[in-house]
């Protein structure tokens, strides 16, 4: 009798699987849940970096005028080419995403120091000077100085950026020698045609391109800095940390707890249930993942020192690293808590999805379309990464992001663990235990096509 039921239940259990996997709804929903999330990945990812140029905006180069003037002789106005010039670039970047701010040279260096210019275009104190004797120099002997712009670059504030910057120098240049260039050549063939003197070909040539750009780093990256990416690259490994490592505590622990199957090769054990809360699960989930977060943290600093990465406040990104996996993981805990296993697909969504093109780290925000400069208001990854920067590039500068990240991150290590308490707290206090609808071992087709529907 016992093996005639046995009989009975392993064919019902059969008939149950074949009836699931024959339907739509089975092979559909797997399928368009990689399609669905592969794709977001793809808009993403792509739709950040395929034209920054046009997705230019609000892009931050200071301007500095140092210019005293200059006297052209008597009964002429005084020259001031340093205003004329400055003027023109203010005039000329409108309109191109390029936000110039004109300010004094202190407040320049700064803002570059802090990491909130991308650049800086310095004219000088004797540009006026160097401008009439550049012109002067066609009738007399001397070779003199040209015109000197210096260009201070950031790549502190990422490698990209700085390429961004140059790319508008050069287009700034080649406005400034064009307006300039003319003026130049006019003022000179005024006065050469009053002294019946005539204008050499060789100046007019010479005139067309009469300021020189000296582009300089204003505090280059030390080596072992990946020329600006290993801040990027290691706000990665937070993240990651953070994320990845609350998924394999979930699993283990619910595993040991009973919650869920362990498999391991051909081995499949699923462990008596035991009778732990959902808050009290959670609870253990957290305090992992800050153990996690602490070990982590020293393991990644002590590996980027193997490898040569420059790092030269240890401590203190052992400090905030620990911070940040902490918060990462204890949200993406509270978040599977709260939805359970689609929960593994909104952590991924929000944390690297989004993450990645809205930290800023490879392609500025400025360069990317707006909708990524308002995701970076909530995306843990810009959050980190503005605070990893800040150690590594400038000094642990409160004011360069690390003192907006501690906030932000704070504040999210706080959300977390409300929103973890509360949905335990919710889904325990109504009963909504974590065990099985039934205890019966054979699986009906009722089962299935509950599942189905489910």
């Amino acid at each position: 009798m016992g093996r005639h039921e046995s009989e009975e239940d392993a064919g019902t259990s059969r008939d149950a699987v074949l009836h699931l996997i024959s339907t739509p709804r089975f092979w559909i929903a797997p399928i368009a849940a990689v399609l669905a999330v592969m794709s977001l990945l793809a808009a993403m990812y792509m739709g950040a970096i395929v034209d920054t140029e046009k997705n230019l905006h609000d892009f931050s180069i200071d301007l500095v005028n140092d210019d005293a003037g200059a006297s052209q002789g008597e009964n002429a106005p005084r020259a001031e080419f340093g205003k004329q010039v400055a003027d023109g670039i203010v005039a000329g970047t409108k309109g191109t995403g390029i936000a110039i701010r004109v300010t004094d040279r202190g407040d320049a260096l700064d803002r570059l120091g802090s990491a909130q210019s991308y650049g800086a275009i310095v004219i000088p104190a004797d540009f006026s000077q160097q401008a009439i004797d550049l012109a002067g120099s066609v009738v007399g002997r001397d070779t003199p100085t040209p015109p000197t712009i210096q260009v201070l670059t950031n790549r502190r504030s990422g490698t990209f950026a700085s390429s961004i910057t140059t790319t508008a120098i050069d287009r700034i240049k080649a406005q400034v020698n064009e307006q300039f260039g003319k003026q130049l050549t006019q003022t000179v063939q005024q006065r050469l045609s009053q002294n019946r003197i005539p204008f050499p070909g060789l100046a007019a040539y010479a005139f067309s391109a009469p300021v020189v750009f000296d582009v300089v780093d204003a505090d280059p990256l030390p080596g072992g800095a990946a020329n600006g990416l290993s801040a990027f690259y290691f706000t990665i490994l937070l993240v990651l940390a953070g994320f990845t490592g609350a998924l394999i505590v979930h699993s283990l622990v619910d595993g040991m707890l009973g919650f869920i199957p362990i498999e391991i090769g051909p081995r499949f054990r699923l462990r008596p249930r035991l009778p732990i809360s959902r808050r009290g699960t959670l609870v253990a989930k957290w305090w992992i993942m800050f153990v996690v977060a602490m070990l982590q943290s020293a393991l990644y600093v002590g590996v980027c020192a193997a490898v040569g990465m420059d790092d030269p406040a240890p401590f203190t990104l052992w400090m905030y690293s620990t911070l940040a996996i902490t918060a990462v993981g204890v949200t993406a805990s509270s978040v599977m808590a709260l939805f359970g296993t689609p929960g593994m697909i909104v952590n991924l969504i929000f944390f690297v999805i989004l993450g990645l093109p809205s930290s800023g780290g490879a392609v500025p925000l400025e360069a990317s379309p707006r909708v990524f400069g308002w995701l970076a208001e909530v995306e843990p990854m810009r959050q980190i990464y503005l605070g990893v920067r800040s150690i590594l590039y400038f000094g642990g500068d409160f004011r360069a992001g690390l003192g907006h990240s501690l906030v932000t991150t704070g504040v999210g290590l706080v959300l977390g663990l409300l929103l973890g308490s509360i949905a335990a707290r919710l889904y325990d206090g109504r009963g909504w235990r974590r065990e099985p609808e039934s205890s019966s071992p054979a699986v009906s087709r009722r089962d299935a096509e509950t599942a189905v529907a489910d």
